[in-house]
């Protein structure tokens, strides 16, 4: 257990550990809960990882995990959502409909951290509600810790002239070669081209580079 502090409040918050039941797999990344920080709903960045909220009160404020914890993308509530009409925001108007008056309040009390996506809901939140995230920089540090770089691509081609009465028979001759190398045959000459279009020549029986 962690306690973290709110920038703006003296008091503490206990992190408590993350369980380890099925419906609570790991934090993506290599990431812990040692990496996360206290911070009210309304400060969320963009591609802060919300990882847990805490009750909004005096007193003791249990933890409340996330089972997917999900990549902030914060607006206000109502305003170019792109969900076109989620539950969540559906029950909101709702809520604002019975009393005229609560809609001037509703961008005063609440945002949306995270839209509409695969079916769920858009997530909003009261904008004081406390919450453990893990910082944007802090995500994007251990992503790139954990990504394998991309191998680069090349193009092997290779190339021989048969004598042949027709195209299909000039294929069955360069097949008939291809399997000889496999057996007896001399190596082939390979060219290969890399992703910015240089270009070299590759001898098989030696490994070694060859001029054209």
């Amino acid at each position: 257990m962690r306690i973290l502090t709110l920038p703006d409040s003296s008091g503490g918050l206990s992190l408590t550990d993350r369980p380890t039941d099925d419906d609570f797999p790991p934090l993506p990344h290599g990431l812990t809960l040692d990496d996360a920080v206290a911070i009210r709903a309304s400060g969320v960045r963009a591609g802060d990882l919300v990882v847990a909220e805490f009750s909004d009160g005096p007193g003791v404020r249990p933890t409340e995990h996330i089972p997917a914890p999900y990549l902030a993308n914060p607006h206000a509530v109502g305003v170019d959502c792109p969900c076109g009409g989620c539950a969540e925001c559906q029950d909101l108007e709702t809520w604002t409909l019975a009393e005229p008056d609560r809609v001037a309040g509703v961008a005063m009390r609440f945002i949306c951290l995270a839209p509409a996506e695969n079916s769920e809901p858009c997530t909003i939140v009261l904008r004081n509600r406390p919450l453990a995230v893990i910082s944007s920089d802090v995500v994007k540090r251990a992503q790139s810790a954990v990504e394998k770089p991309r191998e680069p691509v090349y193009s092997v081609t290779w190339h021989c002239d048969f004598d042949a009465s027709t195209p299909q028979e000039a294929v069955r001759l360069a097949y008939e070669q291809l399997l000889s190398y496999a057996t007896d045959a001399w190596p082939p000459v390979l060219d290969v081209e890399d992703e910015q279009g240089e270009r070299l020549t590759i001898d098989m029986n030696t490994g070694s580079e060859v001029g054209r």
